[in-house]
């Protein structure tokens, strides 16, 4: 008995001795200010002005808290179509126990942020401020839509807001997410105050989001609104942009073919066909070459595209080797499977016609000081030079009346205009997309200067004075396509076919008259070729259309490749 008895006090005494050892922990805890910090009371007085502008009163009273605090308010609503309601926060002070406290405000993306340092302990905070663009136009009236918590990092245990307004027709309130419909605790529209909402124990991160609505009449809307660059709004299909766009690319479409019509169009009738002939009945009855009008195998090439391509120089060569200015010598190969190349050298004696002008550069930019060179070796020389080949030739084609200037210059000119306009089109794009709803005004003038690109290609015109030319230029093509090869006298066969191939290489049929010329191979014996192209050791006059071919190649590439 005394034994249980003893044990009574001894129990007393171990609890009390554990109670005491509990409380004086919690004590330390709190006592090393090591508890969580929170807001444990929010209380805002909000007046809503007729204008719009909201002036705002807070008061945080803040616990356990120290070094910098955060608070954030969502600025920034997005609506449809593109449409976002930004407010703005303006004249805001912070103070604590009525001396000034510096904070820092800055704006990113949707949320505002108001940061206020050196703050510790239990501690309060009263911020005033002014919110612009609140206020938004509804179907019935305007609505206020605030979200002063947002995203605080620290609990809130308690929070009250109270508007002091003229008539209000609803109000509304959620709490939790940014998203969130859970109502807040409390949201009522006072019989004596305004409306007035209660939110109690905000866990970190949540939000609340109040809306009054009022009559119209009642409270301005003052939203500003900005717009969100996204691709469809910055190329806009409303009618107005649509509409503008689409006049610009018919004007421009319009004004393109009449400036075709006006200035690119040639003057002569591309279809007439003159009578005309390479060949004629001279004296002796021998069979003359005679091209009309004294036309060169590059003229001819320049006339009918408007450009000198490499066909016509390669050609150009051909009949300066035909007509005894050159010869072409192809030099044998080491080995089967050697490069092939060929020898030009000038010649001395050659005929005392003259020759056009830019013939006569050429043959300078192939020999320079020197009688002979191989094709393999033309290289840079040539190529340097043949931008005055080609100059010579432009030159050559308005002397002779054919444009009334120079094709490269007209083409030239108009693609400096197109790339201009282009250029001006991707800029005016470019802005128009990034500042307004206007991009495809940008994208129509862009087509413009596109389209210009293109028929800048085609603005050469042909002079009045080339149609007689072309006419007869069209029946010598139908004469190179046609034209019995055989009826040619036998002794002067080689002769005339030779001086014609220059012509089919640019106008077409090149391979009948290389064909021909094989014909007059009569043996199997080795053939040396002809005045103008000399085969090497154990050559056939069989092998020339493979020699031709090679040889265009090879002169194509020394003169025109980089």
């Amino acid at each position: 008995m005394r034994l249980r008895l003893l044990g009574v006090p001894l129990c007393a005494l171990g609890f009390l001795a554990l109670t005491g050892i509990c409380a004086g922990t919690a004590g330390a805890t709190t006592g090393a200010g090591t508890a969580d910090p929170v807001v444990t009371n929010y209380d805002s007085e909000i007046r809503v002005e007729r204008d719009g502008l909201l002036k705002v009163s807070e008061s945080w009273k803040l616990s356990n808290v120290s070094g910098t605090f955060t608070r954030f308010v969502v600025t920034r609503d997005h609506l449809a179509d593109d449409v976002d309601h930004v407010q703005k926060i303006e004249d805001l002070q912070v103070k604590s126990g009525g001396q000034a406290k510096q904070s820092e405000q800055t704006t990113s993306g949707d949320i505002t942020s108001i940061a206020v340092a050196n703050v510790s302990g239990d501690t309060q905070l009263d911020f005033t401020y002014t919110v612009r663009g609140a206020v938004a136009k509804v179907l019935n009236g305007t609505e206020v839509r605030f979200a002063p918590l947002t995203g605080l990092g620290l609990t809130v245990q308690d929070a009250n807001v109270v508007f002091s307004t003229p008539e209000v027709s609803h109000v509304s309130c959620f709490a939790g997410a940014l998203d969130s419909n859970t109502p807040c605790t409390l949201a009522q529209i006072g019989e004596t105050a305004g409306p007035t909402f209660r939110q109690q124990g905000l866990p970190p991160g949540n939000t609340v989001r109040m809306t009054i609505g009022f009559p119209d009449g009642q409270i301005a809307a003052n939203s500003i609104v900005e717009f969100r660059k996204t691709f469809k709004r910055a190329f806009s299909t409303d009618s107005a942009q649509l509409l503008t766009a689409l006049l610009v690319l018919l004007l421009g479409a319009a004004a393109l073919l009449a400036l075709y019509r006006l200035r690119g169009r040639d003057q002569v009738d591309a279809r007439r066909v003159v009578p005309a002939s390479l060949f004629s009945l001279g004296q002796d009855t021998r069979i003359e070459f005679t091209p009309p009008a004294n036309l060169r195998p590059g003229e001819v090439g320049t006339l009918i595209d408007e450009r000198i391509d490499p066909v016509d120089v390669t050609a150009t060569i051909i009949d300066l080797a035909v007509r005894g200015h050159i010869t072409i010598t192809e030099l044998e190969r080491e080995t089967e499977y050697s490069r092939p190349d060929w020898e030009l050298r000038r010649v001395a004696n050659a005929p005392s016609e003259e020759l056009q002008r830019y013939e006569n550069v050429l043959i300078r930019a192939i020999f320079g000081d020197v009688d002979s060179v191989l094709v393999s070796e033309l290289g840079q020389q040539v190529r340097a030079n043949l931008g005055e080949v080609q100059d010579a030739l432009y030159d050559g084609v308005v002397k002779r009346g054919w444009f009334t200037e120079r094709p490269d210059r007209t083409r030239s000119l108009w693609a400096t205009i197109g790339i201009g306009v282009t250029v001006l089109g991707v800029a005016l794009t470019v802005l128009l997309a990034l500042f307004s709803t206007w991009g495809l005004l940008g994208l129509a003038v862009t087509a413009v200067g596109v389209g210009l690109l293109v028929i800048g290609r085609h603005m050469p015109a042909k002079a009045p004075a080339a149609g007689r030319v072309l006419g007869q230029v069209a029946a010598i093509r139908g004469e190179l396509l046609e034209m019995d090869v055989s009826e040619l006298p036998t002794d002067q066969h080689a002769e005339l076919c030779s001086r014609a191939l220059p012509y089919a290489v640019v106008l077409g049929g090149s391979e009948r008259w290389i064909d021909a010329l094989v014909e007059t191979d009569a043996n199997d014996d080795e053939d040396e070729g002809f005045p103008w192209y000399r085969g090497p050791r154990g050559w056939h006059l069989q092998y020339l259309p493979d020699s031709l071919r090679n040889l265009t190649t090879n002169l194509t590439g020394a003169l025109f490749t980089r």
